[in-house]
């Protein structure tokens, strides 16, 4: 059954949104569309949430207090659930997931997450809320993964287009097992530079993944016109880029939390990157989303 979408129009920008998995299907500045457009033959998203699980866990099961939990679907299950519509403002738009039983079952934790999507000035800003309903602590990881068009026509083919970080950047990129668990090395990548080159085959090896860079926004630019689109992720210790290979749309993907390493233990309190919620504890963090023509 196709989900409901809810539409917002503000000022010179227009989203539509999905109840399933609260996700952002169209985002458009004067009228040009920046969202990839969910082609099932290629990619049929365009910007799940990642929750409670970012990647991969490895063997589909994980451990906490003794009890081991199965959950074999890549970034966790929000995406694919259904929310509530809580609120619409002039400008904005609420939507709430909640734990129930079926949740329960394979991650031990009572949550509210709200995922709220508010215009202004042009700008939109994604905020992602997660609540710990329980009486103890919660461990959770929460990524973020919208799928931005590449337009191929009108004499741009792949390689005109570009990534550039706000501030020149030296890191490792790390190195993905074919069933996208992480290896516990990494590769040389970027090297005193603000850019990665967008070509057919630059994720032939999958996501490309970084930890602590210095800049905390990306603009995905190209070499024939002024059209560009920037996100900014402050605070986020992961970002990966990914797509299909030769598709034409490219994620930008900011996250709290990463895949499971090859030689992990399986314990959730020991997951890289896993967040510890206190008990009636929230947290919060956002996307700042800007297309130009």
């Amino acid at each position: 059954m196709e989900s409901t979408v809810r539409t917002l129009k503000c000022g010179n920008v227009e989203i539509a949104v999905a109840d399933r998995g609260a996700e952002l299907r169209s985002y458009k500045v004067d009228g040009e569309e920046f969202m990839w457009d969910r082609n099932p033959e290629i990619w049929a998203a365009s910007s799940p949430v990642l929750f409670p699980f970012v990647g991969s866990i490895k063997n589909g099961v994980y451990n906490y207090k003794g009890k081991d939990y199965e959950i074999t679907t890549r970034h966790g299950f929000a995406r694919t659930e259904d929310f509530d519509f809580v609120e619409k403002t002039e400008n904005s738009l609420k939507f709430r997931f909640s734990s129930n039983s079926e949740t329960l079952k394979k991650y031990p934790f009572e949550f509210d997450l709200f995922l709220t999507y508010t215009v202004n000035d042009g700008i939109l800003e994604i905020g992602y809320d997660v609540v710990n309903k329980n009486n103890s602590e919660m461990y959770f990881s929460l990524g973020t993964h919208p799928a931005f068009a590449l337009n191929v026509n009108d004499g741009l083919k792949l390689d005109d287009y570009y990534l550039e970080f706000e501030k020149n950047e030296t890191s490792q990129k790390y190195k993905l097992t074919n069933n996208g668990l992480v290896f516990d090395e990494k590769v040389d990548y970027l090297n005193n530079t603000n850019k990665i080159q967008i070509t057919e085959n630059v994720f032939d090896d999958d996501a490309i993944v970084f930890e602590g860079l210095k800049s905390e926004k990306v603009t995905i630019k190209n070499n024939k016109n002024s059209k560009e689109l920037s996100v900014e992720y402050k605070g986020f210790p992961y970002i990966a880029f990914w797509s299909k290979p030769k598709a034409p749309y490219v994620c930008i993907e900011p996250w709290y939390g990463i895949s499971d390493f090859e030689n992990c233990t399986g314990k959730l309190e020991e997951k890289t990157g896993i967040l510890k919620l206190e008990n009636g504890e929230n947290f919060f963090a956002k996307l700042i989303v800007k297309g130009k023509k």
